[in-house]
């Protein structure tokens, strides 16, 4: 089973590259420690945090401030790459994306994009609609260059 993760507010960018990457990671730059604590607890999820204050044995510390060696750090440490599922959950609020029909949701997009692509994917949870378009491509690279291999 992959991991969970609950991350605090020094971590928004890490939370949406492990969620790119397919990993239930909740995240919102309020949490306070208490917060953090009480879900990664009831949840069952590691905290990621640069607060050293937080005292509980489910919390991994982030060293470095750059995100991608962030996410460096986290994989080498629980061995994520095997469970790498790139574009499997909504990097905003972390709910799982579905296929949707163009025909149900182009109400919803611009003119040039129902024109120009068929695939698209829906989150569950926010509605928030994806497609194949630049911003895929650049998410791709990003994958690449953190992983080493493609999608």
């Amino acid at each position: 089973m992959a991991e969970k993760f609950i991350a605090d507010a020094h971590l928004g960018k890490l939370a949406r590259l492990l969620r790119l990457l397919g990993f239930n990671t909740l995240y919102k730059n309020n949490f306070t420690s208490s917060e953090l604590t009480r879900i990664g607890l009831a949840e069952d999820r590691v905290i990621l945090s640069r607060n050293h204050s937080l005292k509980t044995n489910k919390c991994f510390f982030i060293k470095d401030e750059n995100p991608v060696r962030q996410l460096e750090q986290v994989d080498e440490h629980f061995h994520l790459r095997m469970q790498f599922q790139p574009f499997s959950r909504c990097i905003m609020c972390n709910g799982l994306l579905e296929t949707v029909s163009k025909e149900s949701i182009s109400v919803s997009l611009k003119h040039d994009t129902v024109e120009y692509f068929n695939e698209f994917w829906q989150c569950k949870d926010c509605k928030r609609i994806y497609w194949k378009g630049s911003h895929y491509e650049n998410m791709l690279k990003t994958i690449q260059k953190i992983t080493g291999f493609s999608v």
